[in-house]
């Protein structure tokens, strides 16, 4: 629950979601190359989505906190490891 003024963050973390998976989508069918899949998996899906559930724990949910933040943790991941495959590591 949102405290009194404050915005609902799941609204950021469901968006950073939403999009990051469906540019992946995209990516698989071909539609786009791998360049915004990685800078959607670091910034809105990684990143924006951490935030997120870091916010939703300061307003005592503690779903959106775990689900948001494991979101965000394995978009980053997922970046890093096409990155790793890329250089040939």
């Amino acid at each position: 629950m949102a405290a009194q003024g404050q915005g609902n963050p799941a609204v950021v973390g469901l968006a950073g979601f939403g999009m990051t998976t469906l540019i992946l989508q995209f990516h698989n069918l071909g539609w786009c190359g791998v360049g915004p899949v990685l800078a959607l998996a670091f910034a809105f899906g990684g990143v924006a989505q951490l935030v997120a559930g870091y916010q939703e724990f300061k307003c005592g949910n503690n779903f959106g906190y775990s689900a948001f933040v494991s979101y965000g943790a394995f978009w980053i991941a997922l970046g890093i490891v096409w990155m790793l495959n890329h250089f040939g590591v």
